[in-house]
């Protein structure tokens, strides 16, 4: 089984991220687009402004783990916390990528580590006990365990993430199992 946490768990992390400071606008947008997006740490790390297609609620991720480009879909709050981000908090800097370090000098998350230990500090003081690792694939395992459990069909899983095989996503399938009860035949 893959590692996921409850939608609650994620909700209630999100929601205890102090927003009166820019690093906390910055990591309320990140976990929000992670958690409802599947973005990968790399495609997060390397989006960029022109990437983010506000007036279709969307959001090109180039050159993914597959090396094709993708669109998964920009969700109302997940938009307006990277819009306050973006106008608010983001530092005054040319650079083209989204989330920037606020260290001096401000620049681009070059280590997946460092955003691991963003998702991990927040999940954690969001109360979220954590028992393996944590970092935006767990969130991305989250989401795609709560996509089956609403019982979307599995391709279109498979298209959130950006999967090219079925059989890829397929992993998300025994989350369902309980699902499986309902589709079975009866046995005479």
């Amino acid at each position: 089984m893959p590692p996921r946490l409850a939608w609650e768990d994620i909700q209630r992390a999100i929601s205890a991220i102090d927003v009166t400071t820019p690093v906390g606008v910055r990591d309320r947008a990140l976990l929000l687009l992670l958690a409802t997006t599947g973005i990968r740490n790399k495609e997060i790390r390397t989006l960029k402004l022109q990437d983010i297609h506000w007036r279709a609620g969307e959001v090109f991720v180039r050159r993914t783990k597959g090396k094709r480009d993708r669109v998964a879909p920009l969700l109302e709050e997940a938009g307006a916390a990277l819009a306050d981000y973006v106008l608010q908090a983001r530092p005054k800097i040319d650079n083209p990528h989204v989330f920037l370090s606020f260290a001096p000098p401000p620049r681009p998350f070059s280590c997946p580590g460092f955003l691991s230990k963003i998702v991990r500090r927040r999940l954690e003081h969001g109360g979220v006990v954590l028992t393996g690792p944590a970092g935006a694939h767990l969130l991305r395992h989250s989401l795609a365990t709560q996509v089956v459990a609403q019982r979307r069909p599995i391709n279109e899983v498979a298209d959130l993430l950006g999967h090219r095989s079925i059989n890829t996503t397929a992993i998300y399938v025994k989350v369902a199992l309980p699902q499986l009860v309902d589709v079975a035949l009866p046995f005479p």
